[in-house]
């Protein structure tokens, strides 16, 4: 599929550092996706509400698995040498709020306000088999201000999506997190337009069509462009926002607290 044949004509190109305009490779409905790579295009936008976002975790992650990628591997992750990339968006946008995801293997954002815990369910996570636990979490770091609403658990259970494998029920991208997650968190922060500098297969986009925010993702790989616009072109997503506590809160439940000082 090409950017011609998805795009919705309007004028929401934006122009590079070298002059050249960028059109957007799908624009419909308060959705932009812009394919190419973020240190580029993100100079080129105006000011956002919130960033949510997916970014190379930095730890150099390859997979042999194949899932329906005609049998080759999946590769490794543009941009997952170090932490940099993820490190200029939250440079480039302050003092924009944000949620970004990440790996305890690396360094966390400097300026950081909560740690949270995705617990992704006890289908997933491989890791040492020798090893007693499996490594079925992934920290999520806030930073910022704005954040409100219902004071839930800092740990949220939302089961991943399937296996890769899943013939006709896998991810659509090896990293694919549930709509029910973004939704969750996007919950919290009232923020009109949403930014997803490394959107994969649009699942942030997904979220916030359903909640009637607006946003902009921007993907480097043209592959997951396409696969984002396809799902933002359905206009139910058939998901419900997930309870993520039990119970009446309690003072312990502090989705934003502080974190103490190293």
């Amino acid at each position: 599929m090409s950017a011609d044949s998805i795009v919705h004509k309007t004028d929401s190109s934006v122009e590079n550092h070298a002059g050249v305009r960028i059109a957007p490779y799908y624009d419909h409905a308060g959705i932009t996706i812009y394919c190419g790579d973020c240190r580029e295009i993100l100079p080129t936008l105006g000011p956002v509400d919130l960033v949510l976002t997916d970014p190379p975790y930095g730890i150099s992650y390859s997979s042999g698995m194949t899932g329906h990628n005609r049998g080759t591997s999946l590769g490794g992750i543009v941009g997952d040498e170090d932490v940099s990339l993820r490190d200029f968006v939250l440079n480039a946008t302050t003092p924009t709020p944000y949620i970004v995801f990440g790996s305890w293997k690396r360094p966390r954002p400097l300026s950081l306000r909560a740690v949270l815990i995705w617990e992704k369910g006890d289908h997933v996570g491989m890791g040492d088999l020798d090893f007693p636990w499996k490594p079925n979490t992934e920290e999520i770091y806030v930073g910022g201000k704005g954040f409100s609403g219902h004071r839930d658990s800092s740990v949220l259970r939302i089961n991943a999506p399937v296996s890769w494998n899943s013939v006709g029920f896998g991810r659509q991208h090896p990293h694919e997190k549930p709509v029910t997650l973004m939704a969750a968190l996007l919950c919290k922060h009232p923020g009109a337009i949403i930014l997803d500098p490394f959107m994969g297969s649009g699942t942030t986009l997904a979220a916030a069509k359903q909640l009637g925010r607006r946003a902009i993702g921007i993907e480097i790989e043209e592959r997951y462009c396409e696969i984002a616009a396809k799902r933002l072109s359905q206009e139910v997503f058939g998901w419900e926002i997930p309870q993520t506590t039990k119970g009446e809160p309690d003072e312990g439940d502090n989705l934003f607290s502080t974190l103490e000082s190293a």
